[in-house]
């Protein structure tokens, strides 16, 4: 994690980061310290990681994927004020990079970094239990904003007709009945048909699972 933890206990911070407000920053300090461009990886174990990249000034969030055979960052999603596609991840998915950053990682706690910044990026879908996701969320910021309930306006898809399915790929795709006319639209790239990079996921995941293993 390159950014500086203690940009997290910043309530200034999160609204930038959730585009409810521009930072304020000093016109002197150089871009890097300005904290306005951020690179933020979280590795899971075997050369993957989950890697959000942050630009405060033109608020843009970009959530994508490392892998320890390409050079080039994988695009899961991303959120803006134009055309955004932030619709990427499941919960279960979410919880278990963050358990295994955890571990690779002593210096982040779980529920923490990982869940505030990524969880973003989350669409719960029917199945999704609230009082099992509640209290991590609650532990994740910590801060006085956001809270849990400014997250869950964002990413409570639960009655929006929105389903999460599993191929027999073991590929996790999700759409949305636009027949019911849902008050809020789903924007994903893992919508089927969707340029989603799954396989580079699944190892990913697999990665994650083997180093939560080690605690075990």
């Amino acid at each position: 994690m390159s950014m500086p933890i203690e940009r997290l206990d910043d309530p200034e911070f999160w609204r930038a980061y959730f585009f409810e407000a521009e930072i304020d920053e000093d016109e002197d300090d150089d871009e890097d310290e300005d904290g306005e461009e951020l690179v933020v990886e979280f590795a899971v174990g075997g050369g993957h990681a989950l890697v959000l990249d942050i630009d405060l000034e033109l608020t843009s969030v970009e959530l994508g994927l490392r892998t320890p055979d390409n050079d080039e960052i994988l695009e899961l999603g991303w959120d803006d004020q134009a055309h955004w596609h932030p619709h990427a991840l499941r919960w279960a998915e979410l919880d278990l990079i963050g358990r295994a950053a955890a571990v690779i990682d002593p210096g982040l706690r779980h529920p923490g970094p990982v869940l505030a910044l990524a969880s973003r990026f989350v669409a719960l879908g029917p199945d999704d239990d609230l009082d099992a996701i509640t209290p991590l969320m609650d532990a994740a910021y910590d801060v006085p904003w956001p809270t849990t309930r400014d997250w869950l306006d964002r990413a409570d898809f639960r009655d929006q007709a929105t389903t999460w399915r599993q191929d027999e790929a073991g590929n996790w795709t999700v759409d949305q009945d636009d027949a019911q006319k849902p008050e809020r639209a789903l924007y994903s790239l893992r919508r089927p048909g969707g340029s989603f990079p799954f396989a580079a996921w699944r190892r990913l995941l697999a990665a994650a699972e083997a180093t939560v293993a080690t605690r075990s």
